[in-house]
């Protein structure tokens, strides 16, 4: 194969093994697109980690282990194509990492969170996990509903970007969720996600979400009022809004597997793609402090 053969296919069979895992719209697993382009190299310096952080959310642990704000940020916060673990229930942190060692919490990243789990003691999980359970959440995503949004694309590195100029295209049915500012995102505490999501989006949501809307059982059933999160069960309010609908695709389509997932297989299992996408507006649209 010629260099250029080899540089074709570095570039290709990532896309192809990402869109191979994305079992609901590209715009919720955030699947490159076949021209997208390379992650930025450099960048702004980077902020100090939160008081008490562990040594292995700021450093990581050798090469098996990535420090832990390199995708979730110094702030905990996380993106869109990532979890925003600020606040998260302690217990459920734990599970979630279990689960990702097990092979039962699959998606774009469920590989390379599994190699982490598994380097991981139980030690530094339950760690971590008080560590960003201890964090106070923080407003982090505007939600915005509109007709029209922002034309972007998304890069290999699975972060929505916007395009040069001032080009616009037709929401439909999705979200589309990016930074104001993605060079001050590891800087900044104040909300730095924008999700333009379809007009209405909201008050349909906040049916599903308090009532069940007739085809399911209210989310605060389970997730408490507001969706704050009662027990081991995560709290979802104001949480990235793209994330949120990935999460409802995976259980819907078994790409999470534990006996909770389950639990969420059957709860989710008659939402259509617009109940999905008014879910996610309403829940990601609530304030979580």
């Amino acid at each position: 194969m010629t260099r250029t053969g080899w540089l074709l296919a570095g570039v290709l069979l990532p896309l192809t093994a990402l869109a191979a895992e994305a079992p609901g719209p590209g715009w919720a697993f955030l699947t490159p697109g076949a021209n997208a382009p390379a992650s930025a190299a450099g960048g702004a310096a980077q902020p100090a980690a939160e008081a008490g952080a562990p040594a292995i959310v700021v450093s990581g642990k050798g090469a098996a282990v990535r420090a832990c704000d390199t995708c979730h940020l110094p702030s905990g916060l996380g993106q869109p194509e990532s979890a925003n673990l600020r606040g998260l229930n302690a217990d459920y942190f734990a599970r979630q990492m279990h689960d990702f060692a097990a092979g039962t919490r699959g998606g774009p990243r469920g590989e390379a969170m599994a190699g982490i789990a598994k380097a991981m003691t139980d030690d530094e999980i339950k760690q971590t996990a008080a560590y960003y359970a201890g964090l106070k959440p923080l407003p982090w995503t505007k939600v915005v509903e509109a007709d029209r949004a922002p034309k972007t694309l998304v890069g290999r590195n699975s972060q929505r970007i916007k395009l040069p100029g001032n080009d616009t295209e037709e929401i439909g049915l999705r979200i589309v969720e990016l930074a104001e500012n993605p060079e001050a995102i590891r800087q900044t505490a104040q909300p730095a996600f924008t999700a333009h999501v379809p007009k209405g989006a909201r008050q349909k949501g906040r049916n599903i979400a308090t009532t069940g809307g007739g085809k399911t059982e209210a989310c605060i059933g389970c997730h408490g009022d507001g969706v704050m999160g009662e027990d081991d069960v995560p709290s979802l309010a104001g949480r990235s809004p793209v994330y949120l609908a990935r999460q409802i695709y995976s259980f819907k389509n078994g790409i999470r597997k534990s006996d909770y997932a389950s639990v969420m297989k059957d709860v989710v299992a008659k939402l259509t793609d617009e109940d999905i996408v008014s879910v996610a507006a309403y829940i990601g649209s609530l304030d979580p402090s």
